[in-house]
């Protein structure tokens, strides 16, 4: 009887420390994609800006063939 129960509890245990480790990669993974999300466009912002600022200091030249 003692020896049931112990399985039971152990099982139980296994079942939820599983459970808790996935729902805690799902949430974690979920997170990481925001955050890569912001800083893929924060990139973006920075290379626009930069590229809109360099066209602005070239002088403009024509193409000539």
């Amino acid at each position: 009887m003692r020896r049931k129960a112990l399985m039971v509890v152990l099982a139980i245990g296994a079942v939820a420390g599983f459970a808790s480790g996935i729902w805690g990669c799902r949430h974690h993974r979920e997170d990481r994609r925001q955050a890569f999300e912001d800083h893929v466009a924060d990139v973006c912002t920075r290379a626009a800006e930069r590229a809109r600022g360099e066209r602005n200091d070239r002088p403009h030249v024509e193409n000539r063939p």
